[in-house]
């Protein structure tokens, strides 16, 4: 399926083509002039249907709690992007635009409202340890979290490190665990210990 993108731009050149025809007249060439004729009325037919969601904006579904989306595509039949859609977070997901055709723009509040409540259901809290979002690199999260919004698209932060940005969440390090049977003394119980997380 084509995008708006490709759609407008096929449209551009068929009008070109059009103008051709009609400066140079040239009549052996009269039926490619009525087929662009046609090609363009189906053009704008089709950029008519397209869904009215924009790339690059969030959206949520007016009747139904935990549908709010990001869109990153949009074509003729369906919408593709990253969001919460059924309480659940999907990286990359498609939705006929059928199934979309009512849901309205999100306000800044709401997006806000339902990434921090995911970061929390991952589990960024105070004492997290995770790998950055955007660089790998490890840091502790020691305060909660901090939204922003950049370019319609929204970044959630600890520490000034991205836990979220651009539909990628960063990875919660779990903490190492060891098992341990037995008595120990205080020395024999730092050595185990030592030697298990310094692996």
């Amino acid at each position: 399926m084509k995008t708006k993108e490709e759609i407008q731009q096929r449209l551009e050149r068929v009008k070109e083509c059009i103008k051709g025809h009609e400066q140079h007249g040239v009549p052996e060439l009269w039926d490619e002039y009525k087929e662009l004729k046609q090609e363009r009325k189906q053009l704008k037919q089709q950029l008519k249907d397209l869904p009215s969601l924009e790339v690059g904006k969030w959206y949520k579904d007016p009747n139904t709690l935990g549908y709010i989306y990001f869109i990153t595509k949009t074509t003729t039949t369906e919408i593709s992007g990253y969001g919460i859609i059924g309480n659940e977070w999907n990286d990359d997901f498609g939705l006929l635009n059928s199934a979309v055709e009512f849901d309205i723009p999100a306000t800044d509040t709401e997006v806000e409202e339902a990434l921090i409540k995911e970061a929390r259901k991952r589990g960024f809290k105070e004492g997290v340890r995770f790998n950055n979002a955007v660089k790998d690199s490890v840091w502790e999260a020691s305060s909660g979290v901090v939204s922003t919004i950049n370019s319609n698209d929204w970044g959630l932060f600890t520490n000034n490190q991205y836990i979220f940005c651009k539909g990628k969440w960063a990875e919660i390090i779990k903490p190492k665990t060891v098992n341990l049977n037995g008595d120990y003394t205080e020395v024999q119980l730092k050595d185990v210990l030592n030697s298990q997380f310094n692996k």
